[in-house]
């Protein structure tokens, strides 16, 4: 017997924004498995999210995967954000400007404040600029070697990196590392000759 598999949000679009899929399973494990093998990427694709799944409109419990089910599979992606920064800004931004009264007061109220401003500037802004993503292409390379970021062999050097958000030795005293380029430049200038 067909079971009915639904997908929402980033799934479905994952899944060439198929809403629906039929196939032969028992468990819901089993459908996440028809779908892992259905779709490349999908394990990598659902790793780095959280999800709801639901049978019959009941909501499964993660020791409930293995169990023999009935009835159609909801698989529906859980919406999450980092908006705690932002929350405990407005509120440190509020109690500061609540707290009046003498020079201590006064100086806590401007602590906060600023605490509050920096929380909700620092908030918004993890909110608008994504994580950077390592897109080596499966390199093999280890993850902190800067050479495993390389996209640009400046200088001819095999460990020189041009790319933000490569860390920068800090090295006190003598050592012998490979080199991380922070900055560089060229400029072509034509030079005439004279015979």
């Amino acid at each position: 017997m067909l079971t009915k598999i639904k997908l929402y949000g980033p799934l479905k679009k994952f899944c060439n924004n198929q809403k629906e899929l039929e196939a032969v399973v028992r468990k819901p494990v089993d459908a996440i498995s028809f779908l892992k093998c259905n779709f490349k990427g999908l394990e990598k694709h659902m790793a780095n999210q959280h999800y709801c799944i639901k049978v019959r409109g009941e909501e499964i419990s993660e020791k409930n995967l293995h169990m023999n089910m009935e009835g159609e599979i909801q698989i529906i992606p859980i919406a999450h954000g980092n908006f705690f920064g932002i929350v405990l800004g407005i509120g440190a931004l509020l109690g500061g400007s609540a707290i009046s009264g003498g020079v201590i007061a006064t100086l806590a109220a401007s602590v906060l404040t600023s605490i509050g401003t920096s929380m909700i500037i620092g908030g918004i802004t993890d909110l608008l600029t994504p994580d950077q993503t390592n897109n080596r292409g499966g390199s093999g390379m280890d993850d902190t070697d800067p050479a495993a970021f390389a996209s640009n062999y400046s200088f001819t050097g095999l460990s020189n990196v041009s790319r933000a958000g490569i860390p920068v030795n800090c090295v006190f005293g003598e050592i012998f590392v490979g080199s991380i380029t922070i900055s560089n430049g060229v400029d072509t200038v034509q030079i005439k000759g004279e015979s």
